[in-house]
């Protein structure tokens, strides 16, 4: 593993710029590139996410009812 690069607290933003530039080019050339991970989960369809909502939002206003004693 690469040591995380210290900038130097004085300098100007020029040398800076330039060691931050140097540092990735020999991470990039030092570290394997990785493929991107796949999602680990497959994504939900957008009528079941407002079924759950939905069912959320019955859910809640009968409780509310059964608590304020409106339903029985």
């Amino acid at each position: 593993m690469i040591a995380p690069l210290r900038l130097p607290d004085t300098g100007t933003i020029e040398t800076q710029r330039r060691l931050r530039r140097a540092h990735r080019l020999v991470a990039s050339t030092l570290l394997p590139q990785q493929p991107p991970a796949p999602p680990l989960a497959p994504g939900v369809p957008a009528w079941q996410a407002w079924m759950v909502a939905g069912w959320v939002v019955v859910v809640t206003v009968c409780y509310l009812a059964s608590m304020l004693g409106l339903w029985h």
